[in-house]
């Protein structure tokens, strides 16, 4: 019987030959949304530190120097998801869901402190010079592309957060409650 299986498993059962691999690009362990919004992060980010260091000259270079400060570093930590994400060894021995956890936190982190540097350094700007405006232009994208990530890594399950199970009802009972272990035990005879 286990060599003829019988008729009714001939329309349900597939051959594992037939199971599709989830839709990853170039190796990479994300899949093409996150791949998609990591790379204009990084291009993004790249493009505002670079329009940035050609400005030659600043009256009030606080807003500057914060800004140049955020750009770099959002441009690294880009790189640096990226490489561990696509194409490092590091890949096989990191735990992936902490791994998520570390870059939703940090995805999060670099959004806004994106946002508020691209806010400081255009309220400083000295002149509107279309470097500086570029730039700006630029780090608001990219603090825009850092934060639109966050609800399709919320909604992929970064944070590891557990589902709660739905209680099912079968003849009235709940299937997810205890049982009842304070009632008294019969005896018998």
């Amino acid at each position: 019987m286990a060599d003829n299986p019988a008729p009714a498993y001939n329309t349900t059962v597939e051959p594992l030959t037939n199971v599709k691999p989830a839709s990853k690009l170039c190796g990479s362990a994300l899949d093409r949304r996150h791949l998609i919004l990591k790379i204009a992060q990084l291009l993004l980010s790249f493009l505002a530190f670079i329009c940035e260091e050609f400005i030659a000259q600043c009256d009030s270079c606080v807003g500057l120097y914060i800004f140049e400060f955020v750009s770099c570093s959002a441009f690294l930590l880009a790189i640096l998801m990226l490489v561990v994400y696509c194409c490092s060894p590091l890949r096989s021995r990191i735990i992936i869901p902490s791994f998520k956890k570390i870059d939703f936190w940090v995805t999060a982190v670099v959004g806004v402190v994106f946002l508020l540097a691209s806010i400081v350094f255009a309220a400083t700007m000295d002149n509107n010079t279309s470097l500086g405006t570029a730039s700006v232009v630029f780090g608001f994208f990219a603090s825009f592309a850092f934060l639109v990530e966050l609800w399709p890594m919320y909604k992929s399950n970064y944070l590891g957060r557990q589902p709660e199970p739905q209680a099912v009802r079968t003849n009235g009972a709940l299937e997810n409650e205890p049982l009842n272990t304070s009632a008294p035990v019969q005896e018998t005879a």
